[in-house]
């Protein structure tokens, strides 16, 4: 009886285990069909306020009909300061890894990260992210999966001592060949302020002989001076002068820019700068599916948008582009909820990163390439050109021909430099559209060949005539202080033809629910910034706002038409650092909590009623921070 009871035990266990797989591969094949978040409330306390609170759980919905839930969770992985193999994380330094050090003496962490890409060589994962400092600083974090949970192994700065150093890195993107781009929001460094000759001259001071203090000797608020004076330090570059700011090291035409950084085998660095996708004050720069076309917002009052299409495909990390850069030209066929547009592109030049690197070293100024001059009353004496541009009117003329620098060899070397290194000057010389207000993040829905750009907020530039000093008045629109997110269309060679709105902020009236904390409307975005696309017709929305008391992210599904928020950030925090990765068996969404208890939220009358909430916070509650939403099944987005 034993023998029998065995061999009926094994035949009956045998049958267990052939079903039981057999259930298991047909749940390793179901596919996800659709899925959506719990909401996550506004903020009903103080409390609420001030902790990072993300959605309850997912609810999957798989292609046999059946639905699972998830528990999600935020896990914070990593804060400005935290020490991993004797190095801070968001020490900001100077080129030779020195730590920049604060008024008290102490050492200067920034509570500032931004963008995220997660870079993948062998079998390690890499964190890179940016810190939107003056001057720039990016970090490589190497990842682990250790008990589920993803923790930092290592971190340290990125070395750019061979580019001159970078400033204020915001947001970023992965290419396709696995590197990471990102741009340098150069707000202030605008040549027309560096140039004795220019109306818009700005003197700085110096501490001594040498060394610039950051302010500058008018009345006149300006950047321009903190700018040089913070690059100044991190060259250690004490010859710089005051006439056209050029030093032995410095120049203002090194900042601006698109940068690369590549990690190699090894898990060392190696960065580049692309000139040749133009100066302005970049955000970002996203590329299309061909390797050849990328898209670049401005950021700012009176920006532009820009297209780069290379010469040749890139593949791999390669520090000299060649290609062509324009400038978006558009006709207005609506102003109704955000408006609506047409887009042609004009073009600006051809060159290449080594080329414009090799121009860049003369240390010409900016009355080397325009003469410049100031309106008198919106208009431009004959034979300039009106260019608005920055938020200023300037009145311009290429100096080509008798009147072309010695800097340049002919007058095509001219144009070169006005195309590439003065892009938004040169752009509205030729009669591309300056009027785009707040241009933030970039983000490629490869399901439907379309770009998605955010819009922080439709106003200035963007108004019917604003402040009747417009060239052109391309953008005819009504101010709604709360932005947007657009869509960009696309055609089969990834050209953008046309510009609609995808989603608006909604201002509220005094009256309204919410009116006694806030200016636009929780129940719709405010001042989008990071906007990243995932897949699976999940659009991320993350906000950059003091029109509402929490910054939100919101999944906006594509298809839907839905937008659901699912994370909202401590007070005075800006979301940024959208991303999601694999590491190891673990999906996971990455966010970054930057400077939180830093803006102040305010009201429909202007009011702070939050205002105590900053002013009390702890050391340990101001502090940056990155982590990522736990709890995503595998395979959520496609």
């Amino acid at each position: 009886m034993i023998k029998k009871l065995s061999i009926v035990t094994i035949l009956i266990l045998m049958i267990i285990y052939i079903f039981a797989n057999l259930n298991k591969e047909e749940s390793k094949d179901k596919l996800i069909n659709s899925f959506s978040f719990d909401e996550v409330a506004v903020s009903k306390n103080e409390n609420e306020k001030k902790i990072m609170r993300v959605s309850s759980a997912v609810k999957v919905k798989y292609d046999d009909d059946t639905t699972e839930s998830f528990r999600l969770k935020y896990k914070k992985m990593i804060s400005s300061g935290d020490s991993f193999n004797n190095e801070q994380f968001g020490r900001v330094t100077d080129k030779d890894g020195n730590a920049f050090t604060q008024d008290d003496g102490s050492v200067w962490i920034s509570n500032n990260p931004d963008s995220n890409s997660i870079i993948k060589v062998k079998n390690h994962n890499y964190l890179i992210t940016h810190f939107e400092e003056r001057p720039g600083q990016l970090y490589k974090t190497e990842l682990q999966l250790k008990n589920s949970i993803i923790t930092p192994l290592s971190t340290e700065p990125i070395d750019f001592k061979e580019v001159g150093g970078t400033i204020i890195n915001c947001a970023g993107s992965k290419t396709a060949w696995n590197t990471h781009i990102g741009g340098e929001e150069d707000y202030s460094l605008n040549t027309r302020y560096a140039d004795k000759a220019s109306p818009f001259y700005v003197e700085c001071d110096k501490e001594d002989n040498s060394m610039f203090n950051g302010n500058d000797t008018s009345d006149i608020p300006n950047n321009f001076c903190g700018y040089v004076s913070a690059m100044q330090r991190y060259l250690k570059d004490d010859s710089i002068t005051l006439d056209g700011y050029n030093g032995e090291q410095f120049t203002p035409y090194n900042y601006g820019y698109i940068i690369e950084v590549n990690i190699k085998e090894n898990g060392d660095t190696e960065v580049a700068k692309h000139y040749v996708t133009g100066k302005y004050t970049p955000e970002l720069a996203i590329n299309m599916p061909d390797n050849k076309t990328f898209y670049m917002s401005d950021d700012g009052n009176a920006k532009a948008l820009y297209k780069f299409v290379s010469d040749e495909p890139i593949n791999s990390f390669n520090k000299n582009w060649r290609g062509t850069l324009y400038s978006a030209k558009l006709k207005q066929v609506s102003s109704l909820n955000g408006g609506s547009f047409e887009i042609d592109w004009i073009k600006l030049g051809d060159s290449s990163d080594k080329e414009l690197k090799k121009i860049i070293s003369r240390k010409f100024k900016l009355t080397d390439i325009f003469d410049i001059k100031a309106d008198i009353n919106g208009s431009c004496n004959s034979g300039y050109t009106k260019v608005y541009e920055d938020d200023e009117i300037e009145c311009l003329k290429l100096k080509t021909g008798p009147k072309r620098s010695a800097k340049f060899q002919d007058d095509s070397e001219v144009k070169t430099a006005a195309a590439f290194l003065e892009s938004r000057k040169y752009g509205g010389y030729l009669g591309a559209t300056n009027e785009f207000n707040k241009e933030e993040g970039l983000t490629y829905d490869r399901d439907r060949n379309v770009i998605y750009i955010a819009i922080s907020q439709i106003k200035k530039a963007m108004e019917d005539n604003y402040k009747a000093i417009e060239t052109s008045n391309d953008i005819k629109l009504q101010k709604n202080a709360c932005g947007g997110v657009y869509e960009l269309t696309l055609d089969e060679n990834y050209n953008a033809t046309a510009m609609k709105p995808l989603v608006v902020g909604l201002p509220l009236g005094e009256n309204e629910k919410y009116a006694d904390e806030f200016f636009c409307s929780p129940e719709s975005v405010s001042n989008p910034d990071n906007i990243a696309y995932l897949g699976s017709d999940l659009l991320l929305i993350g906000e950059d706002t003091t029109f509402h008391v929490n910054n939100f992210i919101w999944a906006y599904n594509t298809k839907t038409k839905v937008k659901t928020r699912i994370a909202s950030l401590p007070i005075g925090a800006e979301v940024t650092g959208l991303a999601n990765s694999n590491i190891g068996t673990k999906e996971a969404l990455f966010v970054n909590i930057q400077h939180p208890f830093a803006d102040n939220p305010m009201n429909v009358k202007g009011q702070k009623p939050n205002s105590h909430l900053l002013q009390n916070a702890t050391s340990d509650e101001i502090k940056g921070s990155t982590g990522y939403i736990d709890g995503l099944p595998s395979g959520i987005f496609k």
